[in-house]
């Protein structure tokens, strides 16, 4: 009988079917096993007495974790809720401290920026008013020496002689611009400090009563620049008990006019140290300045905007660049983690209870040994002459009905009696029994008989034989073992039909 069974496949579209014939039995037991583990959820959450804030691996976040290599990279991490609310409120603590920290670095680097910009506009508007740098003239400049002595002491630096008109335009001191912390260095120039005589001296020339006299003698507004005015009155310091004062113009007369302004200055310096200090002076040159000294000045000048305007710009690179590591801060609603934690475990256990199904009902269809298909029966000479029901889950096909019946006539049109043979009871196949016994009865046939493969005497006895199974109810086995039972009796079958 094996030789009947070895080639048999599985119609994985047939088994597909089946499944789905079972559509209602699969989503009954998914939804048992859905509420089942639903109900153990619920239980496990609110009935144990245990936190569920604080069940582990409950929600995920990303984390900053540095590499053994230095770098940083973001890893999911997950904590408990409670361990995630602890992280959040770091975080939060954590940025705020990152936010002052920014900001007071921004507050101060706009500090130095705005002080920068100052500069720029202060040394702009110097070039744009400055008498020599703008002047097409040549100029005129006179240069005063300052020798002091204290009172009682005899001093042994004695006034050199000069030649009048040989004497080179002093070079006014270029005080560098001031640096912000971060842009100071080891190797900045280091600052002189002006000795006590020399401070005051150059205090008392800078008071507003003497820029207003030389302002008013070069005919300037009183609203003059003190850079504008230091460019025309400079005083150099030599050493600490000695200096010189320059004064430039435009033209001689101004210079003249100027000299007559030092002079009330020379009085009052006299006049204040007078107890303490013998100061000498003496004019040491009068002579024009030289085109290239002052286009020497212009290039100083221009090179000062310059510096200013790249450290400006510099000072807004790093306002840019200020660092400032936020790490991202979220909320999470604890009422929503548990309604996720219910549906993940309905529509889990609803997912194991539709796998188990469908398993179970496989492993039934495939080794239940029923006949599924009536290609499973090797048999070249057994004719099929209809199948009702293509499954047991299929409706009756009219056609088919139809086709049972005129076959039924065209065979039997000359036989005297008809056995219809089956494996199962005579009210699982009455659907094609009946219509096989009324086409009997057109041709006038009315010896019609239903046995079972064990009533080998009536079997043998018919004129004709007809097989009537069921697709999946039959068993395989039997079915084949009905067929080789009247082969080996040289019985011939009509054919078979599947009720």
């Amino acid at each position: 009988m094996n030789q009947y069974k070895e080639d048999v496949e599985i119609d994985l579209v047939r088994l597909f079917k089946y499944l789905l014939s079972k559509s209602r039995m699969l989503l009954l037991i998914g939804f048992v096993f859905g509420l089942a583990s639903l109900s153990y959820k619920y239980y496990d959450v609110e009935l144990s007495g245990r936190s569920f804030a604080d069940e582990p691996n409950l929600v995920a976040y990303e984390k900053n974790v540095k590499q053994p290599n230095g770098t940083v990279k973001a890893e999911k991490q997950k904590a408990s809720y409670n361990q995630f609310l602890s992280e959040m409120e770091r975080r939060e603590k954590n940025n705020e401290v990152q936010k002052s920290l920014a900001s007071y670095e921004k507050a101060t680097i706009n500090s130095e920026l705005k002080v920068l910009e100052n500069e720029l506009k202060e040394q702009q508007k110097y070039m744009e008013n400055s008498v020599l740098l703008n002047s097409d003239k040549v100029c005129f400049e006179a240069v005063h020496y300052y020798l002091a002595s204290e009172k009682g002491v005899k001093n042994s630096i004695k006034l050199q002689p000069v030649i009048k008109n040989r004497y080179g335009p002093s070079v006014p001191q270029v005080q560098p611009a001031k640096k912000s912390k971060s842009e100071a260095n080891d190797d900045d120039i280091i600052k002189i400090e002006d000795s006590a005589l020399i401070s005051f001296a150059r205090t008392l020339l800078y008071t507003d009563k003497f820029k207003n006299e030389f302002s008013s003698a070069l005919g300037l507004s009183e609203d003059t620049s003190d850079k504008l005015i230091e460019e025309l009155v400079t005083l150099n310091k030599i050493d600490d008990i000695s200096f010189s004062i320059s004064l430039k113009a435009t033209t001689r007369d101004e210079v003249l006019k100027l000299q007559k302004v030092l002079t009330q200055y020379d009085s009052e310096l006299n006049a204040f140290l007078k107890n303490e200090y013998e100061i000498n002076t003496d004019e040491i040159s009068f002579a024009k300045v030289k085109p290239a000294y002052v286009e020497f000045l212009r290039e100083l000048e221009k090179q000062k905007v310059n510096s200013l305007l790249i450290r400006i710009e510099n000072k807004k690179e790093e306002l840019n660049a200020v660092p400032m590591e936020i790490e991202p801060v979220s909320s999470v609603d604890l009422n929503k983690l548990k309604l996720k934690k219910y549906a993940i475990f309905a529509f889990g256990g609803l997912a194991v209870g539709l796998f188990l199904a469908l398993g179970a009902f496989t492993c039934v269809y495939l080794f239940d040994g029923r006949l599924h298909d009536p290609e499973n029966l090797m048999f070249d000479d057994l004719k099929t002459l209809a199948c009702v029901h293509d499954s047991s889950y299929s409706k009756a096909s009219a056609d088919e009905i139809q086709k049972l019946n005129e076959s039924v006539e065209v065979l039997c049109k000359d036989k005297k009696s008809v056995t219809v043979v089956s494996t199962l009871n005579e009210s699982e196949i009455v659907n094609v029994t009946s219509v096989i016994k009324d086409a009997l009865a057109a041709n006038g046939i009315s010896a019609f008989n239903i046995v079972k493969p064990q009533n080998m005497k009536s079997i043998s006895e018919a004129d004709a034989l007809i097989l009537a199974e069921k697709i999946d109810r039959s068993k395989l086995d039997d079915v084949i073992g009905e067929i080789v039972q009247i082969k080996n009796i040289k019985k011939d079958i009509l054919g078979i039909v599947f009720a």
